[in-house]
């Protein structure tokens, strides 16, 4: 048990750290949420990697809000954009060009604003897609380490990461290389960036909720399906997005 004790011990601390030095971004997060939802706009969720657990933890889930819509790399291999044999490719995530084609791919209202998550903030395509997001004037949320952000080499031809384009950064406080456990051969294994930013999207979801019903607004919060009437709620509240939560 000593190697789950440390691991448990080690993602406390990093919560710890998360809570002690992330607030005051993520109340700002969280209002730029509530505006971006208060003008009928979606808060697009980009996680590349890992960072996909954080977009999975916000996009369509019981007990959260509605107004979330996820992009995904896999989308373009499912709807036939790319080949099999493209996506298999060890560079795939370092593609500029496939920055169009996801955001070709989903219907982006002029309303809308960004969440993109990645630790090393580096790799080809979310960089190229954060650099379109502020071209098209948008509203700008990056999600990562910043130990790692720092530590690693940009993938994109312009040398920028993905941090230099963002409007707010949300630290995961995640160690660079993430991983927080060590074996007596000296070797590293387990990571807490996932664990961190997942608490993160909660504590998103939260303050934007309080957020916006401090303005004395309803919000459109999601059902369980096992809860009776849900699915007539969650109808409700998710057509008036239809088209574009589920694009």
């Amino acid at each position: 048990m000593a190697e789950a004790k440390e691991f448990f011990s080690a993602a406390k601390h990093a919560l710890e750290e998360v809570k002690n030095t992330q607030r005051e971004p993520i109340y700002q997060a969280a209002k730029m949420m509530g505006d971006c939802m208060l003008e009928n706009g979606l808060v697009q969720l980009f996680g590349l990697g890992h960072g996909l657990a954080f977009s999975m933890e916000l996009g369509y889930r019981a007990g959260g809000l509605m107004p979330f819509h996820q992009i995904k790399m896999e989308d373009l291999l499912l709807r036939g954009v790319v080949s099999p044999e493209e996506a298999n490719q060890p560079d795939f995530n370092d593609r500029t060009d496939l920055a169009d084609k996801l955001w070709d791919m989903y219907n982006i209202d002029d309303h809308d604003m960004f969440i993109l998550i990645s630790n090393p903030a580096n790799n080809g395509v979310i960089v190229e897609f954060a650099k379109k997001v502020k071209e098209m004037g948008r509203k700008l949320i990056v999600v990562t380490s910043k130990a790692e952000a720092e530590a690693s080499v940009s993938r994109h031809p312009s040398g920028k990461k993905l941090t230099d384009y963002a409007d707010l950064i949300l630290d995961n406080c995640a160690p660079s290389p993430d991983m927080v456990v060590s074996l007596k051969n000296g070797q590293k294994i387990n990571q807490v960036s996932t664990v961190t930013g997942n608490v993160i999207a909660q504590m998103l979801c939260a303050e934007t909720y309080h957020y916006l019903t401090g303005l004395g607004h309803d919000c459109p919060v999601l059902l369980s399906a096992n809860v009776k009437g849900a699915d007539v709620h969650n109808r409700e509240i998710s057509d008036v997005y239809l088209g574009r939560w589920n694009s």
